[in-house]
């Protein structure tokens, strides 16, 4: 399986997938299960808001197999790789041609 480095916002991981989506859809899905960690923990105190922002992903997700910062990066809309990973498909899937 090919390796993925994948960022956003102040995200930054490397993972294996399928494909560049695959890897898309992983990160969003750690990051949330990420997040609902640190909010679900109840100690008073703590700054849940101010680490929950580090697993925040900006409005694009970059993908690259080569390293992170690279100029040939697939990118996906956060939005669609989030509904992509909830088993929900918003936008319609679309082949090279342009057809449906």
């Amino acid at each position: 399986m090919p390796k993925y480095y994948v960022e956003s916002g102040w995200v930054r991981m490397i993972l294996d997938a399928t494909n560049a989506e695959r890897a898309a859809v992983k990160v969003c899905q750690r990051c949330r299960e990420r997040q609902a960690a640190i909010y679900a923990d109840a100690r008073p105190g703590t700054f849940r808001d101010a680490e929950a922002v580090d697993w925040q992903l900006a409005n694009e997700i970059r993908v690259n197999e080569i390293g992170f910062g690279g100029m040939d990066n697939e990118t996906f809309d956060t939005f669609e790789i989030a509904a992509i990973g909830s088993d929900y498909n918003f936008a319609p899937r679309y082949s090279e041609s342009g057809t449906a």
